[in-house]
Order: C-alpha cells, then sequence, then structure tokens
C-alpha cells in the first residue's frame, strides 16, 4: 500500500483507509463495517494465512554452538494450524461479523442511537438498546489446558484482521476491529477500565485515558464512558484473556466484573470473547450464564490433542527444523514418544523439542535421542511434571488437584466434528513445494558449476553426474567447494582407471613373452634366440658391427 492509502495518526501510526468490498449474503449487504473487512476465508485459505513455518536453511547446521543457540529460538514462532486452530478462525469470523449486523452506520436510527444512549449513560439509566442489537451481540468462549495453544491461535486469527480501520466522508469514523484485554490479576474492574482506555489511545493516538482512567474515577462513571467509547469507534470484538484471574479476587469484586461483561453484551451491543483455562468454567457457569446467546458460534474446549492424524501432522511439521548436526528421521515411534510424554499439551511438545536440541548441542552428542528428551523434561520442567503424571494417570482424583487441567465433559461435542480439512495432504503440499523452491535454488549452482567445469575441459556427462552427486551429500558447499571436490573425484577415478590400464597391459605383454620362449625352446633355441628373433631385444654384436 501507498503512503496515500493511510491516515497518520496523533501517535504516528499508520492506520489503514476501508477499502470495501461487495458482500454476498444478504444480512452483511451495504454496511461499510463489515464490507471493510477482509474477506471471508474458506477452509484451504485459512489454513494458508494461519501457518507461520520459519526459513530453515540446512547450512545453519555448521554454524557454531552459540550461533545455533540463537538459532533455535525461532522454533518459539513455529506455528501449524490444525482443526480446531481452523475452526476457531471460522467461528470468529461469523461472531464478529454478526455482531455488525444491526450497528449499520448508513441507518437513520444509528446517530439517533448514539445520542440517546449517551444521554442514558449520564443520567445513569438503563441503556435499553433495541432487540435487534442484543440478538447479533453474543458471547464467545475459549477453555482449555494451559500451554494448549489458545493465546497463540486466537493472535494468529486477530493477525488476519487489521485493528483499525479509517472511514473516510460521510462517515468519518475511525474503526477498531477489535481489542484484546488481559483480566487483571487483582480481578479489579477498575484496572480493567484503565487498561481499555490505555490500549484504545495506543491505537488511536487519543486521550481517553486521561480524560477517563483517573483511579479517582469511580467504576461506574469508568464503565459508562467505555459504553460511550465502545459505540463510538464501533469496537467489533473485545477479547478478554486469562478469565480465570478472577477467582483470586474478591467474590465481589469478580461479581462486579462479570455484570461488566454481560453489559457490554446485551446493553451496549459489543460482542465479547472470553479465554481461560479449565479454571474458568466456574465463573462461566455460575456468573456468565445470563449473557448466552443462541447465535449458533459455539463455545470451544480445548482439551490435550489426541494421538492421532492433527498431532502426527503439528509434529511432522516441527520435525523439520534440526540444529543439531546428525539429523534424527521422523517416525511412528517419534510421534507416540513425543505424545506420552507431552501428554498431547503442544507447548510442552515445542518446548521438549527445542530444549532436547539445546542439550545435544551443549553436551557434543549432536543428536536428539529419547534419553535426552527424558532427562530435560526431568530438570527444565518440573513445574508442570506433576499435571503431566496426573493427566497420565487418567484417575480423575489426581487430574482435579490441578483445576487448570481439569477436563470438561463435552466428548459428544467433539466427537461429532469432523475434520475440515485433510491435513495430511496440507502437510504434503508444503512439503512438495518446500522441495522445489530447494531444487530451484540449486538448478543455477548446478548450471554453473558444471559450465565451469566444461570450460576444464572436463565432459560434460562426467561433470554434470558428479556434481549432481556432490550436492546431495554436500548440501551446505559453496560452488567452489564444489568444483575442488569434483575435480578431486574426477582425478582419483581417472588415477585408478590408469593403474588397471596399466596392470593388464604388463599382464598381457608378460604373456606374449612367456609364448614366444615357450615357442622357441620348442624348436631347441634359447630364450635369448627366440626375443631376438621377434625384435623384442638387440643382438649386441649386430649393433657393434653397424
Amino acid at each position: 500500500m501507498v503512503e496515500s492509502d493511510y491516515l497518520i495518526s496523533e501517535n504516528g501510526k499508520r492506520l489503514p483507509y476501508a477499502k470495501y468490498t461487495t458482500q454476498e449474503i444478504a444480512d452483511f449487504k451495504n454496511n461499510p463495517l463489515i464490507e471493510a473487512l477482509p474477506p471471508i476465508l474458506s477452509f484451504e485459505e485459512a489454513y494458508k494465512k494461519l501457518s507461520y513455518l520459519p526459513e530453515f536453511d540446512l547450512k545453519e547446521r555448521n554454524l557454531s554452538i552459540h550461533h545455533r543457540y540463537h538459532a533455535l529460538l525461532r522454533l518459539t514462532r513455529f506455528y501449524q494450524p490444525i482443526n480446531q486452530t481452523i475452526e476457531l478462525e471460522f467461528k470468529f469470523s461469523r461472531f464478529i461479523r454478526y455482531g455488525y449486523v444491526h450497528r449499520n452506520p448508513y441507518h437513520k436510527n444509528h446517530t439517533m442511537v448514539l445520542n440517546e444512549l449517551h444521554d442514558r449513560l449520564l443520567n445513569k439509566e438503563a441503556l435499553g438498546l433495541s432487540p435487534d442489537i442484543r440478538t447479533t451481540s453474543s458471547s464467545f468462549t475459549l477453555m482449555g489446558f494451559s500451554g494448549i495453544g489458545k493465546t497463540s491461535a486466537i493472535e494468529r486469527v486477530l493477525s488476519l484482521y487489521p485493528q483499525v480501520i479509517v472511514h473516510k466522508y460521510p462517515l468519518n469514523l475511525m474503526q477498531i476491529v477489535w481489542l484484546k484485554l488481559n483480566t487483571p490479576y487483582d480481578g479489579s474492574i477498575k484496572t480493567l477500565c484503565m487498561d481499555f482506555f490505555l490500549k484504545v489511545d495506543e491505537l488511536l493516538g487519543t486521550n481517553y485515558f486521561e480524560k477517563y482512567g483517573n483511579r479517582r474515577n469511580s467504576n461506574s462513571s469508568m464503565v459508562v464512558r467505555i459504553a460511550q467509547v465502545t459505540r463510538i469507534h464501533c469496537i467489533g470484538a473485545i477479547i478478554i484473556d486469562e478469565i480465570q484471574h478472577l477467582l483470586t479476587g474478591k467474590k465481589s469484586q469478580t461479581d462486579e466484573l462479570m455484570n461488566f461483561f454481560v453489559t457490554l453484551i446485551n446493553e451496549v451491543g459489543v460482542p465479547v470473547m472470553l479465554i481461560g483455562t479449565m479454571k474458568a468454567k466456574q465463573i462461566l457457569q455460575r456468573d456468565f450464564r445470563q449473557a448466552r446467546r443462541s447465535s449458533g458460534h459455539g463455545d470451544m474446549v480445548w482439551q490435550q490433542m489426541a494421538n492421532d492424524e492433527n498431532w502426527e501432522v503439528l509434529l511432522e511439521s516441527m520435525w523439520e527444523y534440526q540444529w543439531t548436526k546428525e539429523e534424527v528421521p521422523f517416525s511412528e515411534e517419534w510421534k507416540d514418544f513425543f505424545h506420552k510424554e507431552s501428554q498431547g499439551i503442544t507447548d510442552v511438545a515445542v518446548k521438549l523439542f527445542l530444549l532436547g536440541q539445546s542439550y545435544a548441542i551443549e553436551t557434543g552428542t549432536e543428536k536428539i535421542t529419547p534419553q535426552i528428551i527424558k532427562h530435560v523434561k526431568k530438570e527444565h520442567l518440573k513445574l508442570i511434571n506433576p499435571m503431566l503424571k496426573a493427566l497420565e494417570s487418567g484417575i480423575e482424583s489426581e487430574i482435579a488437584k490441578y483445576e487448570d487441567i481439569t477436563p470438561i465433559d463435552m466428548e459428544d461435542l467433539l466427537l461429532s466434528r469432523m475434520p475440515l480439512i485433510d491435513m495430511k495432504k496440507k502437510l504434503q503440499e508444503a512439503k512438495e513445494k518446500q522441495a522445489q523452491k530447494r531444487m530451484d535454488k540449486e538448478l543455477p549452482l548446478l548450471e554453473k558449476t558444471v559450465l565451469t567445469l566444461i570450460s576444464l575441459e572436463v565432459d560434460e556427462r562426467v561433470a554434470e553426474e558428479a556434481v549432481r552427486r556432490i550436492i546431495k551429500t554436500n548440501p551446505a558447499a559453496t560452488s567452489l567447494e564444489i568444483i575442488l571436490l569434483t575435480l578431486e573425484e574426477i582425478r582419483e577415478k581417472n588415477s585408478k582407471q590408469e593403474k588397471v590400464q596399466t596392470k593388464e597391459v604388463k599382464k598381457g605383454i608378460k604373456n606374449k613373452l612367456q609364448l614366444i620362449v615357450n615357442n622357441g625352446r620348442n624348436n631347441k633355441k634359447s630364450a635369448r634366440e627366440s626375443l631376438i628373433e621377434s625384435g623384442y631385444i638387440h643382438s649386441v654384436v649386430d649393433e657393434l658391427f653397424i
């Protein structure tokens, strides 16, 4: 995008101007807040956009130890989507769009609603939104074990949407598509409100925190102002992460904050998504039930991954990133081993793979082994080992000791889900594409090296065969190294052939001389006489006369 496609905010941020796309769904047509969003993705498109597989060069295995330590950190950015990630993208896409259906700034009642809302908020009256807005705003919860990848997944999904979109005349508004907040550790609504104003100011360059975020302001006053800002900037969705922190606060604070979320949904009309560990179950079932909507988005519960095709796709994709000198091939045994050691928790699996390589490089082993993985798990993941053992045991009373991993009975829902796309096929396609890229990189090197060898009077066919063989066995070699290795290989091959030929010639001559001597003896001649007659040696007497 060129500079004219952006608005420079007061704090120097570049905010993109809206680019509208005609909608095919009747509910979404002629609504600029929806038309400005990126297109709705198919499952295939979502898979490609959600993937983040960092670059990996085999030459990096030849780097020094400290350089490879730095390269290992690239694994922390690795992201391989699986079916539940794609399902999350689909649900969020629908969630945010339907939240905008009855908040269309082109409708004549939009300004009237804002003015009425302002007056009712100032007078501390019930906000009294229309039934249309209430039915399209909704809640959506995502719960799962710690480390299962909830936060990473939602951040990948949010990255598909611009956070702010600027609408020019006649709308003249800055639309905040999504806003993500963390639940305060103390469960304080005031802390959350202050964080809300700070985040909006960071995005837009406004001064809401200075105007409304003073700690001396009452909670009710801050909530009123949040409702105003939310409506003015058409916030598409508010995501609240780490909702289980509410359990550490006082019950009165927890109740107040949950009521605030309900107000956002029921009275302000903005969709709210809550993310938390399994601890959050008791809060959501007790305090958030009144905010449920039958909008069809459905809550999601992520437990540890089963040892199935999705797990295989994740492990096999991650397996490409090995910085040890010796590469260990992926196998069914490794798949099962990692599932047992991590109990299907993706964050633990990635950490074990990373720490295992680190230990192998540090000790000079230069190869990951099951023993190394078990060692780093014991030494470096001490805090979570009791939880992993509880999961492995399958004993409910043991698992219940760790509320973060207490499972929720969603078996029927999870079993009813069908795979969205063929994950193994996608992985195979990605690997073939990567292999093609590598081949494309190697081809110019092959041609260049072969041409150089031809100029050195090496046979073209011999040169090409040798260079292909050397590139395959030495993928990190430079062009000069390949030329030298090729010449050395050809020299050794020619030397061996010359030795064989010389040996065969000597053997042939020896056999022929023996035949001449034997024939001479049959005619009662000495060996010397026979050889002179055959011309192999000369007579000394004859030479003297000459």
